[in-house]
């Protein structure tokens, strides 16, 4: 069987990745708007991915990745977001007891999208424990079409406002 494009850089690339400060999320390789796309997803282990960060780590991977694709293709090297995806077994690993979106590719008996804490990840069977409320939900990997951590940007902005009014408060102290 051939090895898949993203298996060959990711390979070829992650020792590299690594010693710059960085881990890979994941590097998938798709056809867009007729032109194939390598995107490499980032996480740094002290921050944030920045702009500068992505430029850097482009520049110096591209002669390696040059040398594994034939065709002509867009290199994209980008932070994950705040919203995570979750495209392989690591990342949900990564992600245990955060709250995550699932959207299946078919309806089953309690819907098609769910939000709750992911609970656990079993590798040996292929799927994933979801805590809905009160319940637990498994859920084979092979049934999910797309999943991502998901950010509170309501309490995020509840708490910069709090922190805003508290400086206010505190001028006047």
């Amino acid at each position: 069987m051939k090895e898949k494009i993203e298996i060959k850089v990711e390979n070829e690339i992650n020792s590299r990745i690594e010693e710059l400060g960085f881990e890979i999320e994941y590097v998938e390789y798709v056809k867009e708007g007729g032109r194939n796309i390598l995107r490499i997803v980032l996480d740094k282990k002290d921050g944030n991915v920045t702009i500068d960060d992505c430029e850097l780590v482009s520049r110096d991977i591209e002669d390696r990745v040059d040398k594994l694709l034939k065709d002509e293709y867009v290199l994209e090297v980008s932070s994950p977001g705040v919203e995570r995806q979750l495209k392989n077994i690591r990342l949900y690993k990564k992600y245990i007891n955060s709250e995550i979106y699932v959207k299946l590719y078919k309806k089953d008996e309690d819907g098609k999208e769910f939000i709750g804490i992911l609970s656990e990840v079993n590798e040996n069977q292929n799927y994933i424990v979801l805590k809905i409320k009160d319940k637990e939900k498994n859920i084979n990997l092979k049934d999910i079409s797309s999943a991502h951590t998901v950010y509170d940007f309501d309490a995020v902005l509840k708490e910069n406002s709090d922190n805003v009014n508290l400086n206010r408060l505190n001028k006047f102290n």
